[in-house]
This record gives C-alpha cells, structure tokens and sequence, in this order.
C-alpha cells in the first residue's frame, strides 16, 4: 500500500551526466598542475669573475667621482667632522664602492678571501692596509695615509 501513498522510486541520472562530471574534475586537476608545477628548470649561472656585461663604460668619470670622495674624506677627518675610525671605515668602503661598480660583483661585502679568490690583489692589498686602522683601539697610521692607499687602488685600476 505504500506505493499507493505517493511515494515515486528516485528518477536515474543519464551516463552523460556522470561523464561531464568526470571530465571537469580532470580539467580543475590538469589546470591545478598547470598552475603549480615548474615548467621551465633553472639554467646554471656561470662563475666568472668578472661580468662584462655590467662593465662601466666611463671609467675615468666613476675614478674621478671617487677620488673626490676619497678627498672628502680627508677634509671632513682633518677638520674634526668625522672621527677617524669612521674616517677609514669609509675610505675602505670607497674603495670597495669603486671596484664594485667598475666589476659588478658585490664587493662591498667581500672578504678579503673572497676578493683574491675573484682575482681583485690590488683591491684586497689596499682594504688589507686600510683594515688594522679600521679595527684597531687606536689607528696605525692616519687618515692621510689610509686615503694615499685608497688612492693608489683607485688610480691603478685599469
């Protein structure tokens, strides 16, 4: 007597449907993968010390620009405006500044391992005379003398 009370059994789904909802399932799939999955492997970087590419072309403007801050320095050191570890702080920064654009490698942050392992001696000889001064309780030599050095580096650049 149920069947007589109005119940109907459920209506059946056409395949067609089952199939449609199959296929945009393995659409969001594939499309998720699409998104999140690396398509392209990273090409190695070659290590070469110096990027031609980034090379300044006018040299003798950047030494110049250089070596008035490298006088700068001295004048401000002399004239009590800057304290003379700050002095040598900055003359070494200079000069690191310098062969740093000239190179374009980050030599600002070097060591002075790092700078003979990218073949810059005469960079690493003239940060290595300007350092003890830089560190020490008391300065080796004078501002003077650190920014001869910065100089020489500067001036010898070729």
């Amino acid at each position: 007597m149920q069947d007589d009370a109005g119940f109907y059994s459920p209506l059946q789904y056409q395949p067609h449907w089952l199939w449609l909802g199959l296929i945009l399932v393995v659409i969001v799939v594939v499309w998720y993968a699409w998104i999140f999955l690396p398509v392209r492997k990273e090409r190695p970087v070659p290590k070469s010390p110096v990027r031609h590419s980034t090379r300044v072309t006018d040299l003798q403007a950047l030494r110049d620009t250089c070596l008035t801050a490298i006088n700068a320095t001295v004048v401000d050191a002399d004239a009590g405006r800057l304290p003379e570890r700050e002095a040598h702080q900055r003359l070494s920064f200079l000069v690191r500044e310098f062969a740093g654009t000239v190179t374009g490698l980050p030599v600002t942050s070097m060591t002075l391992e790092d700078l003979h392992r990218h073949d810059l001696k005469e960079v690493a000889a003239g940060v290595a005379g300007i350092y003890p001064n830089e560190f020490a309780p008391l300065p080796l030599q004078s501002v003077t003398q650190s920014a001869e050095t910065a100089r020489q580096v500067v001036l010898a650049w070729n």
